[in-house]
């Protein structure tokens, strides 16, 4: 592996000055806050798709779909099947909700549902908590990918910070979306390369002798290593989080019609599902051949069985991949922070120039919170689980029960969110709520929130909140 080493760190360079490139391309995109936010509503398909697929890809779809395919076979595609569902669930339910609005948050939503702004803002800083997981999540990522080269794993995820703090100013969304594509690309070439490779050497045929012999787990290459509550627990928190999730208010928003916005969707599930399967097939055999555990079960695979060329153009994909999808946690930052905060609620009317000051203030201590978190935690698909039932608790039922219901109230909301945080907060602790072989965790606390917001809403004098 150590020939390779200087292959991969030159098409690393190269790859990495590529993206940098095409975020000089984009800066017209972002000549102002607004366009840095949406580029103009002038995304097309391919972009959309860019920004759907990209913002899974590099992270919890491959390198941790292979650390769970390690663990328990092909249904370590549960997390990517799950992110391909999600998107059929935004173009079913949310799509023309979102455009036809021109909701650029969820925040835009409850201020004209809730006629008031504390609903918006509690939306805005759980968004906020959730995104520094996410990004951390990424950072993650990429911290393996160094180890997994021998490279010290802390100083490059400090790297990768530092490097996407410097260019996600250049062209905002569009850059973010734009790299995406290029990235998803080599990506999708990448995985379905490793494993036709894998397949013509036999990897199927040794697995299965082994599984026959009693040497490996049938799990290894089925879908019974994870039972369909589990599946159910990982699928759901992240069905319920994309119903609140900011980039995706984004990226519907941006697109030049809710028409193709609902088409590119649809074609990022059929390209995500059958994509999934394959880290987790990667990582099973990397778990059988060479031992591969936690997050370098996909690198310790590519590395041992591609070309220096190839592993390389992966490796620079997937670090890139995760770069991007930090980018689109940076400009969700500064549409919940900066966008709906200080310019809505605190009624601030700041310039261009201050703008920006405060934008790479706020993208500075968040990325400096993330980075921090990274180096902590230890899985991520549980770091992003975490996260999606976090942002699920706080702002799911508000959301869905102004739509469904004409008497719920800003006190309702409020108390949901309260009720949906604190009950998510107290089963970190370990404590085990009721029904708990029946409903998954991550589902739990939306119950205890529901039901705060029907109870508060009834007892509330809120009138203004009965507008729909």
């Amino acid at each position: 592996m150590n020939a390779m080493i200087p292959t991969i760190v030159i098409v690393l360079i190269l790859y990495f000055a590529a993206m940098v490139v095409i975020g000089w391309m984009g800066r017209s995109k972002a000549s102002n806050f607004e366009g840095y936010l949406s580029m103009g509503r002038s995304a097309g398909v391919l972009l959309l798709m860019g920004g759907a697929i990209g913002g899974q890809i590099g992270n919890g779809f491959v390198v941790g779909g292979a650390a769970e395919g390690a663990v328990s076979g092909l249904a370590g595609a549960a997390y990517g099947i799950a992110c391909a569902l999600s998107t059929v669930v935004v173009a079913l339910f949310l799509n023309n909700f979102i455009y036809n609005n021109g909701y650029m948050s969820m925040t835009d939503y409850t201020r004209k549902r809730y006629h008031n702004e504390i609903p918006g803002t509690i939306y805005d800083l759980s968004t906020a908590i959730s995104s520094i997981g996410l990004i951390a999540g990424q950072i993650m990522a990429g911290k393996a990918l160094f180890e997994a080269l021998g490279l010290p794993g802390n100083v490059g995820a400090i790297s990768i910070a530092v490097v996407v703090l410097l260019y996600s100013q250049l062209s905002g969304l569009w850059g973010a979306f734009a790299t995406s594509v290029i990235q998803t690309g080599v990506i999708l070439v990448g995985l379905v390369a490793t494993t036709i490779v894998l397949f013509s050497k036999g990897a199927v045929g040794e697995m299965s002798a082994a599984i026959q012999a009693g040497n490996l787990a049938s799990s290894s290459l089925d879908f019974s290593g994870l039972s369909a509550a589990g599946f159910a627990g990982m699928m759901l928190p992240l069905l319920l989080g994309i119903v609140t999730d900011q980039p995706t208010y984004q990226r519907v928003n941006s697109a030049k019609s809710a028409k193709i916005s609902r088409i590119a969707c649809y074609l990022s599930c059929l390209v995500m599902i059958p994509l999934a399967l394959m880290p987790a097939f990667i990582g099973s055999y990397g778990s059988f051949k060479y031992g591969a555990t936690g997050n370098s079960a996909f690198f310790d695979v590519i590395l041992m069985e591609l070309p220096a060329i190839v592993c390389a153009l992966i490796i620079a994909a997937v670090l890139a991949a995760c770069m991007s999808t930090i980018d689109c946690g940076l400009i969700t930052m500064s549409t919940v922070l900066t966008r709906d905060i200080w310019q809505g609620t605190l009624k601030k009317n700041p310039t261009e120039a201050q703008l920006k000051k405060i934008t790479l203030g706020v993208n500075i201590g968040f990325m400096a919170t993330s980075t921090a978190l990274a180096l902590s935690a230890s899985s991520i698909l549980g770091l992003l689980n975490s996260v999606y039932s976090f942002l699920a608790a706080a702002c799911f039922v508000p959301f869905v029960g102004g739509l469904a219901w004409k008497r719920g109230t800003a006190a309702g909301a409020v108390a949901a969110s309260i009720v949906g945080v604190a009950t998510v907060l107290i089963s970190w602790t370990g404590v085990v709520f009721p029904f708990g072989s029946i409903i998954p965790a991550g589902i739990f606390p939306v119950i205890p929130s529901a039901i705060a917001y029907i109870i508060v809403s009834l007892c509330s004098k809120n009138t203004e909140a009965q507008a729909a």
